[in-house]
């Protein structure tokens, strides 16, 4: 399945969330591309919107990439990437802090200050696609440590690698479509602008501004897609 951009994966996807109508579900698009997807879904599903920061931890100087970090204490790091990356612990720790530092940040300039409220809640976590579900993994790790009640992951695409280091670490993963020789997210979608701070800013604004759908607006039942 290909999408034409990431609005129709958001709608294709809240065709398939709609048993989270009901209860307290806050949707969250992982930066940077996920937050258009998940716009769609909380429109449709008439939940609140946020998002959560992510960022790929890659080798200072090299392609090499080692895990993410998010917001709220996410860290992931690949076993094989770390040895490979022969960096000494101190150095390592280091890096890793100051990038969650940043992160954190870069969360407090997008919302203006505002936390987003997860504690007890079911977050549907989405995103545009999952390659080696390295951030996907590390938000996991930072919303449990927020408190969240449940936490689903909802995607476009996927690799079977990446949909198996999540699916352990989540409630429930959903993906529209499955693809093993998938190398870039953007394979999925005919278009694919990278979103910058700004434009995360106007969705953010334009999510809080227009509120949820009217009832009866969600995105059509869509058939397909995996649940894990």
């Amino acid at each position: 399945m290909r999408f034409r951009d990431r609005a129709e994966a958001g709608q294709k996807l809240a065709g398939v969330l709609t048993p989270y109508r009901s209860g307290d579900v806050c949707v969250l698009g992982l930066t940077r591309g996920g937050l258009r997807v998940a716009y769609e879904v909380a429109r449709a599903l008439e939940k609140p919107l946020d998002l959560w920061v992510a960022r790929r931890l890659h080798v200072p100087g090299s392609r090499l990439t080692l895990g993410a970090v998010t917001e709220g204490g996410g860290l992931y790091l690949d076993p094989q990437a770390a040895r490979q990356a022969k960096l000494p612990g101190e150095t390592l720790q280091r890096f890793v802090h100051d990038e969650v530092d940043d992160v954190e940040r870069q969360a407090r300039q997008l919302r203006g200050g505002l936390t987003p409220k997860v504690r007890g809640c079911t977050v549907l976590l989405v995103d545009d696609g999952m390659v080696t579900g390295a951030t996907v993994a590390a938000a996991l790790l930072g919303l449990k440590q927020q408190g969240v009640r449940q936490s689903v992951v909802a995607v476009g695409v996927a690799t079977p690698r990446a949909l198996e280091l999540v699916r352990g670490r989540a409630d429930a993963v959903h993906a529209l479509t499955l693809d093993p020789a998938l190398r870039e997210v953007s394979e999925a979608y005919d278009t694919f602008p990278a979103l910058n701070q700004d434009e995360l800013r106007r969705w953010l604004t334009r999510a809080r501004e227009a509120g949820p759908a009217r009832t009866g607006s969600a995105a059509p039942d869509v058939a397909g897609g995996w649940w894990f």
